[in-house]
């Protein structure tokens, strides 16, 4: 009977864990099973009966604590974050990490990102049932205490826990030096290293931030007195009479339709033309809202960097549809490894020009590192 036994345990502890790489770099993969952990990169082994589970990056997601008004809604989460990450509502997806009254700990990610993550999951015959952030894999710490996972050489990811009972997470990339900006200075701090961290929350407990599952469908069998039944076919038949209207109106709008895309392509011959050109337009607004991501990353990395270095401040910024320009003014400039290091994480090329105290940093957005 070991297989009536294996059948009625679920094999909670069997875990399949994958995290994507940054650019070109290859996932990550972690599997435990049966008290063992095996790791590598590249596709994933089987997951053998698995729990499948997708861990976002750490400096590819947003961590946020905030007061929620009341009747607010999970679809509605993204509004509260617009104006802190400067993205459109719709562009992000939020899960909640925990809730205490009206205070959310929220966590983003970038809605087109995870859409390509849960595509290759896909591709590779995967079904994902749970999704974490990075910094979720580490235990949770006592007041005034952190962990400090050095990922990999030039990434550190802390998680860390005030005496205000505040949690904070951080993503810092190892070349802009070891001051850390504030709470962490403060924090007894204990570290490890790895690509994976040695001891792991428990996962079983640990709530996915976004429901993953398909949508079910429910049946409902009720029994149908005779007046139920003439209400139905009287519902069928307008039905019927606002599809046929609905059709009418489509033969009537498809002129209009024609107009429209006229309008945006010009004068074609075919309606094969008229497909190749719309694909052109939209390889180029997908080609401007990926350089829009791009600057908001190197918006974020430089921030992080102008905390950690006060001498230094922007004096003007430019951006030309491909390149942006920024100029800086301050003392004892840094390496020129610092924003090679800065560009190579978002995927672009960077010229440094300046002197002592100034500097010019020209970003190529169209070019790839």
């Amino acid at each position: 009977m070991k297989w009536l036994e294996r059948w009625q345990s679920p094999r909670a502890s069997n875990w399949l864990l994958l995290r994507p790489g940054l650019g070109h770099a290859p996932w990550s993969w972690l599997r435990l099973a049966d008290g063992r952990r095996e790791a590598g990169e590249g596709p994933p082994p089987s997951p053998d009966g698995a729990c499948v589970a997708l861990v976002l990056p750490g400096n590819q997601c947003s961590h946020c604590q905030l007061a929620a008004p009341p009747g607010l809604k999970r679809d509605e989460w993204p509004l509260l974050l617009e104006e802190r990450l400067l993205q459109p509502a719709e562009s992000i997806r939020c899960g909640c990490v925990s809730r205490q009254g009206n205070q959310l700990e929220l966590v983003s990610v970038d809605q087109a990102l995870l859409g390509q993550w849960l595509a290759q999951c896909t591709d590779w015959g995967l079904v994902v049932e749970r999704c974490w952030a990075e910094f979720q894999l580490m235990a949770d710490t006592p007041a005034g205490t952190a962990l400090c996972w050095q990922r990999s050489p030039d990434l550190l990811l802390l998680k860390g826990v005030t005496e205000q009972s505040r949690q904070h997470w951080l993503a810092w990339p190892t070349l802009l030096g070891p001051n850390l900006p504030a709470p962490w200075p403060g924090l007894q701090r204990e570290q490890f290293e790895g690509a994976w961290p040695p001891r792991l929350v428990a996962l079983e407990r640990l709530p996915s931030l976004f429901d993953l599952r398909p949508a079910r469908e429910l049946r409902l069998r009720l029994p149908m007195a005779p007046g139920q039944w003439r209400l139905i076919g009287a519902c069928a038949l307008l039905g019927l009479l606002w599809s046929g209207l609905w059709l009418t109106q489509q033969w009537r709008q498809s002129e209009v339709y024609k107009a429209q895309v006229v309008a945006v392509t010009g004068p074609l011959t075919s309606p094969r033309q008229a497909a190749q050109v719309l694909k052109r337009l939209r390889q180029a607004e997908e080609d401007r809202q990926l350089r829009l991501r791009q600057i908001e990353q190197l918006q974020a990395a430089l921030q992080q960097w102008l905390q950690a270095q006060p001498a230094w401040h922007i004096t003007a910024t430019g951006f030309d549809g491909q390149r942006w320009t920024l100029r800086l003014r301050g003392d004892q400039p840094p390496a020129a490894a610092t924003w090679e290091a800065i560009a190579k994480q978002v995927g672009v090329l960077v010229e440094v020009v300046g002197g002592e105290d100034q500097l010019q940093l020209v970003f190529d957005l169209g070019a790839v590192s």
